[in-house]
């Protein structure tokens, strides 16, 4: 058992050193956004927002990103990746004080959000290409499963920290509200040590970028772009109807506050989904990367559709942990799969009109289960995760179907090569 862990991690050696730098200035914006994500519609919610309302607020963030998305990753390969990772970061720490401090104010609480979905946008689509670059093609899979790992222990580091306003409250009297402000505001500012590490990692520009003219589409990669787009678009309309509004439906289903879901939903199932990432690369070396994606992916969906069925919260929470934990394998190896079949100097615009194409209908899907949340009853709690279930195996197969021909170039090499005798 010693050895195999040993023999995994193997795989992460010889990531060169600024992809390794890049991973773990990551740690610090991701804590803030893992925070941010699950706690944020509780905290709007406790303000005094509707569950509705609170929907759109998180809808709004998503759509500023999506329509935001292309036009960023346009100029990141145009102009540099680290401008926009560093100030994606930069940004993204400051909306997370504004949410502290605006309240119930609906303009500005938009206006946050706005701003939010813009540093998400910078981020997304820019920091995926630049870690490509400088983790080359032999470590790629390996630094974005690393990366991936790092992503999703910060994260519950995020979730974690929402303990503290249980502590808060009992210890200090400091009411939930007053708490989330405090919290969000010592996380903002821990978080700016993240786009300050990746000011010592090198720019990654392209050095055919000074001599194209400015895209928003990539042209030599436009077709795969498309496909890859449109298996992820159905992924995003399913998972927008429920992912985001987990904590929500906890709330609702079984009167959990954040207080005490947010440490597991956030804390515990981001330590599972990162370790459990860990094996990534070895799956995708042993059955292809392809293969991986959808024997993850469509386990995961057999326990979506079973977590509307729990009978408390203890098990829908461990029902909704071994969830996320196949679902979110999947998540680096499909990025580095797209990251494969582009050219590198389109990089930045293939990962902006994936994640556009992404956050655009899982924003706006993320209203419709919030409706339907909101209405009550057992019926309408649980007939998000229905369509989710089909959305979800609809993009499977439709997935299958497209790249199940594919091989990347670094799985090709994986062969015995003589040596000479």
């Amino acid at each position: 058992m010693f050895q195999r862990i040993i023999t995994g991690l193997d795989e992460f050696r010889g990531i060169p050193r600024e992809a390794n730098l890049l991973i773990y200035a990551s740690f610090f914006n991701w804590a803030a956004a893992g925070l941010l994500w699950i706690t944020l519609q509780i905290y709007l919610v406790l303000e005094g927002l509707s569950f509705a309302t609170s929907g759109i607020i998180l809808t709004i963030i998503g759509i500023t990103s999506a329509s935001s998305t292309l036009l960023f990753g346009g100029l990141a390969d145009r102009y540099g990746r680290k401008r926009f990772v560093v100030l994606g970061g930069v940004i993204a720490s400051f909306t997370l004080v504004l949410f502290a401090l605006v309240g119930t104010n609906l303009p500005l609480l938009v206006g946050t959000s706005v701003l939010s979905g813009l540093s998400e946008a910078m981020y997304a689509s820019s920091w995926g290409a630049m870690l490509a670059d400088k983790a080359t093609d032999a470590k790629r899979t390996s630094a974005f499963s690393l990366s991936f790992f790092i992503a999703t222990i910060s994260a519950a580091v995020g979730g974690f920290s929402a303990s503290i306003l249980g502590l808060l409250k009992n210890g200090y009297a400091v009411d939930l509200v007053t708490g989330h402000r405090y919290l969000f505001i010592g996380v903002a500012l821990l978080s700016l040590l993240g786009p300050g590490i990746a000011l010592s990692v090198s720019e990654s520009r392209s050095s055919e970028a000074d001599h194209r003219g400015f895209h928003i589409i990539p042209k030599k990669s436009r077709r795969t772009v498309a496909q890859y787009s449109l298996a992820g678009i159905l992924i995003a309309l399913g998972a927008g109807m429920v992912i985001p509004l987990i904590p929500g439906w906890a709330l609702l289903k079984f009167g959990v506050v954040d207080d005490v879901s947010a440490p597991i939903l956030g804390g515990v199932n981001s330590l599972v989904m990162g370790f459990a990432n860990l094996a990534a690369p070895r799956l995708a070396r042993r059955f292809g990367t392809v293969k991986t994606i959808v024997l993850t992916q469509g386990s995961s969906t057999a326990f979506l559709f079973s977590l509307p069925f729990s009978p408390n919260f203890a098990s829908a929470s461990s029902i909704y942990v071994v969830r996320s934990a196949l679902m979110m394998m999947s998540n680096p190896v499909e990025q580095s799969l797209l990251m494969g079949l582009v050219p590198p100097e389109e990089r930045s615009q293939a990962s902006a009109v994936t994640a556009s194409l992404w956050r655009l209908p899982n924003s706006l899907s993320t209203s419709v289960g919030a409706y339907f949340m909101g209405l009550g009853g057992a019926l309408y709690l649980a007939l998000p995760f229905f369509l989710c279930t089909a959305l979800y195996l609809t993009s499977i197969g439709y997935f299958w179907s497209v790249f199940k021909d594919v091989r990347l170039p670094e799985e090709e090499i994986v062969v015995a090569v003589p040596t000479a005798t």
